[in-house]
């Protein structure tokens, strides 16, 4: 019978921590082939050669998906097909306990068209009740060069802190002290000097004592 319950509390206690660690799963967003999935939450995204789409399990809370747009279509010009692709952008939104999100784009019907889609990528994420789930989208490198700014603001921030609380410490500790100055300046003072030094020792030894 002991045996059994010191069983049941190891599983428990186990069960517990893997629910700590690992992160709760909110919803499945499946992006078109026309889309390169290349990171989703800071870890490189290996898709599938042999799928038309790709199939990503979202973490309840802030997602950040970095995507590539990239589609084929036929040269009107020449007889070849081109190859129209975007610079890497992100999306960053954020999902509840919604079961799938809908992956939505404007369909491009050209080679031109796509172009200029490619210069500004427009995508939609849509709750399973119609709604829309709110997105910023930004280039990879803005939204680096953002991150950095940031970074290096609070690093800053922490090197001022610790300059001034270090300059502090210094002035303290090293600056000239305070009796052996007055020392000094009393034996360089004359006779007149002294008196009126006492006087004024005097005065403000009244008006501390009041």
């Amino acid at each position: 019978m002991t045996l059994k319950i010191v069983k049941h509390c190891i599983t428990s206690v186990v069960i517990f921590t893997v629910g700590l660690v690992s992160p709760v799963m909110a919803a499945e967003l499946i992006v078109p082939d026309t889309f390169v999935v290349e990171r989703l939450n800071g870890e490189e995204f290996s898709g599938n050669f042999f799928t038309s789409e790709t199939k990503l399990t979202l973490q309840s809370g802030q997602n950040v998906l970095v995507l590539k747009y990239s589609e084929l279509f036929d040269d009107e010009t020449e007889d070849h097909h081109i190859t129209v692709t975007s610079k890497p952008f992100i999306l960053l939104f954020s999902v509840g306990k919604e079961n799938t999100i809908k992956f939505s784009y404007p369909k491009q019907n050209n080679g031109e068209s796509a172009k200029l889609f490619a210069k500004a990528p427009i995508v939609n994420l849509i709750k399973p009740n119609g709604s829309a789930v709110p997105v910023i989208t930004q280039s990879l490198a803005t939204y680096n060069d953002t991150v950095m700014k940031e970074t290096l603001s609070r690093r800053q921030e922490i090197v001022k802190q610790s300059l001034n609380e270090n300059d502090k410490g210094q002035f303290t500790q090293t600056g000239p002290q305070s009796l052996p100055m007055l020392k000094y300046w009393w034996q360089q003072a004359s006779d007149q000097e002294k008196k009126e030094f006492l006087t004024f020792v005097k005065d403000n030894q009244k008006v501390i004592a009041k």
